[in-house]
């Protein structure tokens, strides 16, 4: 259920289902730019002695912003707070859907599309809370999450940089 954010403006966001919604503890620990895709790494427990992961998969074209918790959490963690709420969204969950957001809007005015079909596009904009930073992206397919586990962060880095070449 959409929600009207206390930047207003016709700022409204959502909460994402995904499988780090609700995380204690959520870090972004690599991120991978290749020719083809974009990947980020995500711990659910940088303490944790297992090797878990979830990585989210978005085409490399898709224009995103990764900002310092600190700085995001007064920038960005305003998209996802309601007027007078006490408690913010982003205490409660870790990724969110935003229309309407300027972020949005001027990545969907880089598209080379008629005016009629850019009017009638949703302008939104992916938002992802962790402990360390808040991830920010425009996508116009589904994002995809695979979780991986046995198996250390470096090979697994390693191991999506070979499937981009592979599969070119």
């Amino acid at each position: 259920m959409r929600r009207k954010s206390i930047l207003g403006n016709s700022i409204e966001f959502e909460v994402w289902q995904t499988p780090i919604i609700q995380s204690n503890e959520l870090w972004l620990v690599n991120q991978l730019y290749s020719e083809f895709n974009l990947y980020f790494f995500f711990k659910k427990n940088h303490d944790s002695p297992a090797d878990e992961y979830h990585v989210l998969t978005i085409d490399h074209n898709c224009p995103f912003k990764i900002i310092e918790e600190g700085m995001g959490s007064n920038v960005v963690g305003n998209l996802v707070t309601i007027e007078n709420a006490k408690v913010r969204e982003s205490t409660k969950y870790r990724t969110f859907k935003v229309w309407n957001t300027q972020f949005a809007i001027e990545s969907c005015l880089g598209l080379a599309i008629p005016a009629e079909e850019y009017d009638a596009m949703e302008k939104f904009q992916y938002v992802i809370y962790t402990n360390d930073a808040w991830v920010q992206f425009v996508s116009f397919d589904s994002p995809k999450w695979i979780f991986h586990q046995g198996i250390k962060l470096d090979d697994l880095v390693i191991q999506y940089l070979r499937k981009d070449f592979l599969d070119d």
